[in-house]
């Protein structure tokens, strides 16, 4: 965006009632971009003026709504060091610790690519007296950036929003609470019926996540903030802009808990009606005669980097199983590949994934159990098998298989056999496929759309920017006083003198005891 096009914009704010609504899509992800996307442009589609900071934009994007490109951001997270840290098809191997350190380094590498981008010192030097009415943000990017926005940006309410499905991971900005005993960690790959020893280790990642954000986090944020702003609060201090959260959460698809007054659930805000397919797609799936299958590993793990004999067990199940058409979203080109293409299969480097889960000849969706993924899957009614990679996906993965509409395999050790056998028992009968349709029944059976929630309560903080009340005071205490483990410390500490002292005393009594029962034998 140039001079003239800024001095257009400000010149359409002045003269119009409309809000300023500045998005931040900051996470280098377009999973990430495209849950946050038909918000930004509803907004814009209702005459506010959309600013939109990202990583990800649009050639030619809708009326009322600009892109401010964080150009340097997909450079950043695909250099030489961060690759090899991002190497998706590894992350299913790294301990739960490990992984919840990376989301931390991962925000802090980026707001240090932030303060370098040219985007962000454009938006950053808009007129002093410029003015956002709202700012959305994807929290799971962490605190650094949104604190640079808002110092830059005084007082303006805050939205933070995340296309997560882990409440607990809103902890900091709204004082949620993690429920160790309840709901496995976000990177924790275990079922919601933990057993103790898995409750044990649980404990233990939630209670790391807490202090490595207090002791590393944070203070870390806080430098990169000085280097723009050296008067700048402490970052943490920016939480008091929260006004509530749009999370992609719905209780009928995941596991449950309770949550923060604040915490709006939009769960499957990113599926929207379907779109007619292009032509190539349209004369497959119609002309599958038995129904077709979709195989999708999402935007991050890509197919062409499963390496060759996972793709050789892939291609050589489809194979297997002539009766079903495959469409398979594949990178790169059929060179590529360590085997000719089955006649059954259909590879495309980009498929409309939406749109073919809503198709009525589908049968299956073979999915990395990314959260996106999972919730069209769910809503269309396409029962699925997994493969996670990492993070989240084995939590998604566990619930359908514990609800009975999937079925999960290993990306790293699967052989093509258990590929074609998984198909087959998840195709025979009604098993599967009844069971998600009654889910997606369920799920569907709304008063209103996600869209449509998540619009009117943008719109509520517009009419009532200085509405704090629902915020819990919470995210002014420290996770130990949060968790009463100040007052538990006291008890134990009282138990402990109580204990010692009780001793003390029969201790001494039996002495005394003793003593005299020695006396009276001498005399």
């Amino acid at each position: 965006m140039g001079t003239l096009e800024l001095s257009l914009v400000l010149v359409l704010v002045g003269v119009s009632q409309a809000a300023n609504i500045l998005f931040m899509s900051g996470v280098p992800s377009p999973s990430h971009y495209i849950w946050l996307r038909p918000l930004m442009y509803e907004m814009g589609k209702r005459g506010h003026n959309v600013t939109v900071l990202s990583a990800d934009i649009e050639k030619s994007p809708p009326a009322n709504v600009s892109y401010v490109h964080l150009e340097n951001f997909y450079s950043t997270m695909y250099n030489t060091s961060m690759r090899d840290t991002l190497n998706f098809f590894e992350m299913a191997n790294e301990s739960p610790a490990k992984m919840l350190k990376l989301f931390d380094e991962f925000g802090l590498n980026l707001c240090e690519a932030a303060i370098k981008s040219e985007g962000l010192h454009f938006l950053l030097g808009y007129p002093k007296d410029f003015k956002f009415d709202l700012y959305l943000s994807d929290f799971m990017i962490g605190p650094c950036l949104p604190a640079i926005i808002m110092h830059r940006f005084k007082d303006v309410p805050y939205i933070p929003t995340t296309p997560y499905n882990a409440p607990s991971t809103a902890a900091a900005v709204l004082g949620a609470y993690a429920y160790s005993g309840l709901v496995p960690n976000h990177v924790y790959d275990a079922p919601e019926s933990m057993s103790f020893v898995q409750r044990v280790k649980n404990f233990y990642y939630d209670l790391y996540e807490m202090i490595l954000h207090e002791v590393y986090m944070h203070p870390e944020a806080d430098k990169i903030v000085h280097k723009l702003y050296p008067d700048a609060p402490p970052s943490s201090s920016f939480y008091k802009n929260v006004r509530l959260s749009l999370s992609n959460i719905n209780p009928i698809i995941q596991y449950k808990e309770p949550l923060m007054p604040n915490m709006i659930p939009v769960g499957g805000l990113q599926i929207l009606p379907a779109k007619p397919l292009p032509e190539d797609l349209r004369k497959v799936v119609e002309g599958a005669k038995n129904g077709f299958i979709l195989f999708s590993l999402g935007s991050n793990a890509r197919s062409d980097l499963l390496g060759l004999e996972r793709i050789r067990n892939i291609l050589t199940a489809m194979e297997r199983l002539p009766q079903y058409q495959f469409l398979w979203k594949f990178e790169s080109d059929e060179s590529k590949l360590p085997m000719t293409v089955p006649k059954n299969v259909y590879i495309r480097a980009w498929m409309p994934q939406n749109d073919l889960l809503a198709h009525p000849n589908i049968k299956l969706f073979i999915t990395h159990s990314g959260l996106l993924s999972t919730q069209e899957a769910i809503w269309h009614g396409v029962p699925i098998i997994g493969f996670p990679v990492f993070a989240d996906q084995f939590r998604n993965i566990n619930y359908c298989v514990e609800a009975g509409i999937g079925k999960r395999l290993s990306i790293h050790r699967f052989l093509a056999e258990e590929l074609v056998q998984a198909v087959k028992e998840v195709l025979a009968g009604d098993k599967y496929s009844g069971k998600m349709k009654r889910v997606s029944r369920l799920f569907r059976d709304q008063k209103e759309t996600p869209l449509e929630r998540a619009v009117w309560w943008c719109e509520w903080v517009l009419r009532n920017p200085d509405a704090d009340m629902l915020q819990s005071r919470a995210i002014y205490m420290s996770w130990f006083q949060k968790y009463s483990y100040d007052v538990l410390s006291f008890y134990l500490v009282m138990i402990f003198a109580f204990v010692a002292l009780t001793w003390k005393v029969i201790h001494t009594v039996k002495c005394n005891l003793f003593e005299n029962k020695t006396k009276s034998k001498v005399e």
